[in-house]
């Protein structure tokens, strides 16, 4: 190698250098605007209404026998915006309902250690992709931490400063299960580049569970035909919906789907309902059908890009955040899922089919 060569390596890896650090350093920076000046409760994650009192009061109405999904009653904690704007008093599946019932009994210990769990997942797993990710990897990252002017606009806030609105601080902060639903999707990806196939669908099927939109992972799997993925995710999907179903009881499980097919939940600025009526002045009548529509022409396009499994992956990612009339700003922080730097081939190491399983069980039954 030259010596102009060498040096030009030498500056190129310096700027990489750089750039890594100053997005590292905008992660702290916007995780300081929203805790200290644009959402300063959101320190304060034992506070009601936060996302994790909310999970917490959830374990707590199942540990005395009181609806899941509502009415409250006397004792229960109080959820803000319930009954005034949503339909039921958690708007999740009753699994989170479950796992928060031993921890509801640990008192609010168990909403700051949930917080600070949250906090770390997401901003582990961005500083994570910041350290070793490639050019594409920081350019996305750089847009995501750039995201807070945009949605600043499509809500119509004022973006006071870099940071304001920032996805990434947001679900940090907030404690929501968007931040473990991210962990979740680059656990999927990560299992996926190393051919780790039943953990791909293991973290598959619990971000399902947790939250039905990353159903949009599992046909991910479905259509690179990992068919050792599909299996652990039909398994561990069942067991979890069990577990659900035990731990929550059958008139929960069942208030959940009521509510879930037609509550009427009100769509958010950020959704796709939202943004229609926002930008093109739509009813609700002419959006009502768009979520659903979007969650068909992604799980298209997935099948159409199973050649090109980042495009595919991020199309899985796209219906995950805008397959819900409720998109939040701390929902874009699922983008990160999509910005893994580990290569994933076009087809899973060689399986044999479903029908070649079921004729081996055959044979071996004859």
């Amino acid at each position: 190698m030259s010596a102009e060569a060498r040096r030009r390596s030498t500056v190129e890896t310096a700027i990489v250098v750089f750039v890594r650090l100053a997005i590292i350093a905008a992660i702290f920076g916007e995780l300081w605007v929203t805790g200290t000046i644009h959402l300063p409760n959101l320190l304060h994650p034992t506070i009601v209404g936060s996302d994790p009192s909310n999970y917490y009061a959830a374990g707590q109405r199942l540990n005395v026998g009181h609806a899941l999904y509502g009415p409250l009653q006397a004792g229960d904690l109080p959820v803000p915006g319930y009954p005034a704007i949503f339909p039921a008093p958690l708007l999740s599946p009753p699994l989170i309902a479950v796992i928060w019932r031993p921890l509801a009994a640990l008192g609010d210990g168990s909403i700051t250690a949930w917080w600070a769990l949250c906090i770390a997942v997401v901003v582990g797993a961005a500083i994570g992709l910041a350290v070793i990710g490639d050019r594409l990897t920081l350019v996305g990252l750089a847009i995501v931490l750039a995201l807070g002017w945009p949605i600043a606009l499509a809500i119509q806030v004022p973006y006071r400063m870099p940071g304001f609105q920032s996805p990434l601080s947001i679900a940090a902060l907030s404690g929501n299960l968007n931040g473990f639903i991210t962990g979740l999707a680059l656990v999927v990806w990560w299992a996926a580049s190393r051919r780790h196939s039943r953990l791909a669908g293991a973290a598959a099927a619990l971000a399902t569970v947790l939250k039905l939109g990353p159903l949009a992972l599992g046909w991910w799997l479905v259509v690179r035909r990992d068919w050792r993925a599909v299996e652990a995710f039909i398994a561990t999907t069942i067991v979890l919906g069990v577990v659900g179903l035990v731990g929550a009881g059958l008139d929960a499980n069942l208030a959940f789907v009521r509510f879930a097919l037609g509550a009427g939940v009100a769509p958010t600025p950020l959704s796709i309902p939202g943004m229609l009526h926002t930008w093109f002045h739509l009813g609700s009548r002419a959006t009502e059908s768009t979520t659903v529509i979007a969650i068909v022409v992604g799980f298209v396009v997935i099948a159409l890009t199973r050649n090109q499994p980042r495009l595919s992956f991020l199309a899985a990612i796209l219906v995950i955040l805008y397959g819900s009339p409720v998109v939040l700003t701390g929902n874009f922080v699922i983008l990160l899922a999509a910005l893994a730097p580990w290569p994933v081939s076009p087809e899973p190491s060689p399986q044999p089919s479903l029908r070649e399983r079921m004729d081996a069980i055959r044979m071996s039954l004859a």
